[in-house]
């Protein structure tokens, strides 16, 4: 059933891009909707030497994926240490929760650029704690929907408290984070250019951001195909390291 899905999913991607390539390189050549396909590809190399398109990209690229990696192995630490106690601590996280809510994530972003407008690392800072706070939360309540059978068949078989956090508790909680880990991927790299348009420097939203100004509707065209390959790729790998990883699920 899930293959069938993925077949009709890419005939309806396949009969868009037709779709695209009759109705606007031959029907409505000139318009404000979307560029011709032969002007996407004849723009790349302007994306490239005006646009600066490679160390744009790279700077949100290693920004991305060096905040998961860092936000994951944190959380993979503290949550082999943990237990179900440290109420304060989980009380501390679920008011985070609560803020997030209510509050966009990238508003702690403006607040960063208010704050520390010249620095260069409060992008990373920034989608640092924007992965961090979600595995976070996800961890708390993952620990706390441990089934009761399994920790009270771990005592039973004699086994310490700090194997069972490890090899009972953690690892029940690793498979819920990564579950989630697809749609932080994707928040991430919508809140990253947000941020990147408003803040300036390097980076896709930086793209984005001249592409308005110039009214350049092929660079913006080309600029977002680049970070939705980039997304569906992210998705990819994310997907191979899980089927990795959890292999006990």
């Amino acid at each position: 059933m899930v293959k069938e899905n993925k077949k009709a999913v890419y005939r309806y991607l396949a009969a868009y891009l037709v779709l695209w390539i009759i109705l606007f390189e031959f029907i409505l050549p000139v318009n404000n909707i979307l560029p011709k396909p032969s002007i996407v590809i004849e723009s790349f190399p302007s994306l490239v030497t005006d646009y600066q398109l490679f160390p744009n990209y790279l700077s949100s690229v290693a920004v991305i994926y060096l905040s998961l990696f860092c936000a994951y192995y944190v959380i993979f630490f503290t949550g082999r240490l943990q237990g179900k106690g440290n109420i304060i601590f989980k009380n501390f996280i679920f008011s985070l929760e609560w803020f997030s809510e209510y509050i966009p994530g990238i508003i702690l972003g403006l607040l960063l650029i208010f704050w520390f407008p010249a620095s260069e690392y409060i992008e990373f800072i920034f989608a640092f704690f924007y992965a961090f706070i979600p595995m976070m939360i996800k961890l708390q309540k993952a620990v706390h929907q441990v089934p009761d059978e399994y920790i009270t068949s771990s005592h039973s078989l004699g086994l310490k408290s700090s194997y069972i956090s490890k090899m009972v508790i953690w690892k029940f909680s690793q498979a819920e984070i990564f579950r989630s880990m697809k749609r932080i991927h994707f928040n991430l790299w919508l809140v990253l250019i947000a941020f990147e348009y408003i803040k300036g420097g390097y980076g896709i939203g930086n793209i984005f951001n001249k592409a308005l100004i110039y009214v350049d509707l092929s660079a913006f065209f080309s600029a977002l195909i680049i970070t939705g390959l980039s997304v569906y790729l992210g998705n990819l790998a994310l997907t191979y390291i899980y089927k990795k990883t959890i292999f006990w699920k």
